[in-house]
């Protein structure tokens, strides 16, 4: 009977249809129908995980248990949606200040969407998938800082300037860093130059347009379109030494062929 429960909740078909459902209904339950029923299936759902924990834990032992970084992900996660289990009172009209102060808790339960990733272990190749994304961050991880240090010191640098001209996108260096990372990604990369220049003097907007021209090639144009060729890059380099395994594979298989076929060629002149 055990053996038949870890079956079952280790199925990935199985694990993915209730990730799936109760995804559906964390997302239904937002438009306050007039109905608990999504609660209760929420409510469900949580149960489903708990029983899923505790049977994997009975069958492989805690120790086993916590050496996945999965099964780590998903106790955790199961852990923070329990309180969650206490909201199916109020759909029973019972009210009370605990209850009322646990729909804070409902917020966490959101956090369960994030176990819908768990249903990419099904897709082919994704450990290779995977292995090259690491690869490819590890390759551009010093352009990256770079880019984000760039970025920390032209929006302190445009707070200073311009936090009084245009304190909506200016006025905090936190404010600032979000402007910048927009324009970085040419969003709004004329519309916020064009309002700065605006509410400065003519000779200061020359100077204003000229800065965020800078701003956008550095950092926009240089900046985003090296860190995205490194990273294509890094990924296909992995995928290519595979190649090159191949074919020196190849090689040495014709290599060693060639070899036997000379030596039969000796034997028979001999």
């Amino acid at each position: 009977m055990q053996n038949r429960l870890y079956n079952f909740f280790t199925n990935s078909r199985v694990i993915g249809t209730a990730i799936l459902l109760s995804t559906l209904a964390i997302f239904l339950s937002g438009y306050n129908f007039e109905t608990n029923l999504f609660i209760f299936i929420d409510s469900f759902f949580t149960l489903f995980f708990l029983a899923e924990a505790i049977v994997k834990i009975r069958e492989l032992g805690f120790k086993a248990y916590w050496k996945s970084s999965w099964n780590k992900f998903d106790f955790i996660i199961t852990l923070i949606a329990l309180p969650s289990l206490l909201s199916f009172l109020e759909s029973i009209n019972i009210q009370s200040n605990l209850v009322l102060s646990l729909r804070a808790i409902r917020v966490f339960k959101a956090l369960r969407m994030i176990r819908s990733v768990r249903i990419l272990r099904i897709v082919p190749n994704l450990n290779q998938m995977l292995k090259s994304i690491k690869m490819a961050l590890k390759a551009c991880f010093v352009v990256i800082i770079g880019f984000f240090v760039l970025m920390l010191i032209t929006a302190i640098i445009s707070s200073a300037l311009f936090g009084n001209i245009a304190p909506e996108y200016f006025s905090t260096p936190g404010q600032s860093v979000y402007t910048t990372f927009r324009i970085f990604t040419i969003e709004g990369w004329y519309e916020i130059p064009n309002l700065v220049a605006e509410r400065s003097s003519a000779g200061m907007a020359v100077l204003v347009k000229i800065y965020f021209c800078v701003l956008l090639f550095a950092g926009g144009i240089i900046g985003m379109s090296l860190i995205n060729s490194l990273f294509v890059d890094a990924m296909a380099e992995d995928n290519n030494d595979e190649v090159m395994r191949k074919l020196e594979d190849m090689e040495k298989t014709l290599k060693e062929m060639q070899e036997k076929l000379d030596t039969k060629d000796d034997k028979n002149k001999v």
